[in-house]
């Protein structure tokens, strides 16, 4: 990943503007890929941290949640394509058929997330 730091988005350590994560989770699983940094991330580096969460898992875990990530990848994509969003924003993916909390969960804390670039633009001649 190029320009991603990652760290606890929750540490009060973090002082980036943009941060958050998203997580795989379960009653026995708990995976995550987090960002900390100065702009938004993309649309593009959202779909690598959620590949790259993908590849932490095990076929068998990563098969449950096959569906979730499709889910959680159209919501990055709605997101960027209507201009982003800010925080806080919280998703859950749930694997209803499977009842021990299957999902994956889309985390904003603090700043935005798959902002257009002249959005990008605007708000950094803004502060």
């Amino acid at each position: 990943m190029q320009n991603l730091q990652h760290v606890n988005p929750l540490s009060p350590m973090s002082k980036k503007e943009h941060r958050g994560r998203i997580q795989a989770q379960s009653d026995h699983l708990e995976e995550s890929v987090s960002w900390s940094q100065d702009t938004p991330p993309s649309l593009k580096q959202g779909l690598d941290m959620a590949n790259e969460l993908k590849g932490k898992l095990s076929k068998k875990e990563l098969k449950k949640r096959k569906k979730q990530f499709e889910q959680l990848e159209r919501f990055m994509k709605n997101a960027s394509e209507s201009g982003g969003i800010y925080s806080p924003e919280f998703r859950s993916f749930e694997n209803e058929d499977i009842k021990d909390g299957t999902r994956v969960d889309f985390e904003l804390w603090a700043g935005a997330f798959g902002l257009s670039l002249v959005i990008i633009i605007v708000l950094f001649f803004l502060t």
